[in-house]
């Protein structure tokens, strides 16, 4: 579809794209703060969410598409790179924003750990309805193996803790639900069994809800009474995750150039803002949890700015696309 590429024109048609994603992450903030729903309904869902509804879609995208799309070195090295080169320049940094050096790893996992699986996957089926989902899978999958990875690397070495076995490490992420169903989608792919219609209708109402309810709940775990001291590691981390990295990303565009559709997908991925997983290592490490919760919401307040406007210069300069 054709648009005007003039970034003024173009402003409307992004925010028709990122707007949804975060009112329903603002809904879910009121309904929190009203009682409608509360940290067991978090918990419910967010249970349903990463157990049963994102596999389902993850498996259904996988299983159902073409598998060259689906497999495509260039999407994967581009944002796998973008990930390494913010994690090393966030690390080499860090100590200028941060005093206490236990804080050094929650704000370098803040840094390079996005929201892909919940805000970057809606942000693509958003915008790119019929591949969005598709082209984002696998890039996805191996980003979210590289996250843990990095994670625990960088937070064991500014808590000090001993190193955790990669014996425990490896089957945290076979065990993961939303990798074995990427592995089951693609293995069904693999041998040519595509899903029948009736299970692929039924798939399409389990991610009807599922996205919408995942924001939901993202919305309902932000606590905006965190974000009043000590801004100034946080909003550093935030800039690294929704303004270096998809920087980061679209410099290696000139490197590596995909298709304008890829690049758009691509771009929503690394401009996502930080994901709440990190809080979740960072509690469990025994780290510096409020920092990290200050990190979420900074960047996924501040990423609804720089996601619309960044989407839509990139297509007033042609490098992507809107379907």
């Amino acid at each position: 579809m054709d648009y005007p590429q003039n970034i003024f024109s173009l402003l409307p048609i992004a925010l028709q794209i990122t707007a949804p994603i975060f009112i329903l992450i603002i809904l879910g903030t009121w309904l929190f703060h009203i009682k409608f729903i509360n940290q067991e309904f978090i918990r419910i869902s967010s249970k349903f969410i990463f157990n049963i509804g994102l596999p389902i879609i993850l498996f259904t995208s996988t299983a159902s598409h073409d598998f060259k799309q689906l497999i495509n070195v260039y999407h994967i090295t581009l944002i796998l790179a973008t990930t390494l080169i913010v994690f090393f320049l966030s690390t080499c940094t860090a100590n200028i924003f941060i005093n206490a050096e236990r804080d050094k790893g929650v704000l370098v996992q803040g840094a390079f750990r996005g929201n892909l699986i919940i805000i970057g996957l809606a942000l693509c089926a958003n915008a790119y309805p019929e591949t969005g989902i598709a082209i984002a899978t696998i890039p996805t999958a191996a980003t979210i193996i590289v996250y843990n990875l990095l994670s625990i690397f960088t937070l064991n070495n500014s808590l000090n803790q001993q190193t955790s076995s990669l014996k425990k490490n490896v089957q945290d992420i076979i065990k993961n639900p939303l990798i074995i169903g990427i592995m089951a989608g693609l293995i069904a792919n693999l041998v040519g069994v595509s899903p029948p219609g009736l299970i692929l209708q039924s798939n399409q109402y389990i991610a009807q809800m599922t996205l919408p309810l995942a924001l939901i709940s993202i919305g309902g775990s932000l606590n905006f009474k965190q974000i009043k001291q000590n801004l100034k590691p946080a909003l550093m981390a935030s800039v690294w995750k929704i303004i270096v990295s998809p920087i980061i990303l679209i410099i290696l565009l000139f490197i590596i150039p995909v298709d304008q559709t890829a690049a758009g997908v691509l771009f929503l991925l690394a401009a996502s803002p930080t994901a709440t997983a990190s809080l979740i290592m960072v509690e469990a490490m025994q780290g510096n949890s409020d920092l990290a919760a200050k990190i979420i919401i900074l960047s996924t307040l501040i990423s609804l700015f720089t996601v619309t406007v960044g989407f839509a210069i990139l297509v007033s300069t042609g490098l992507i696309t809107i379907n």
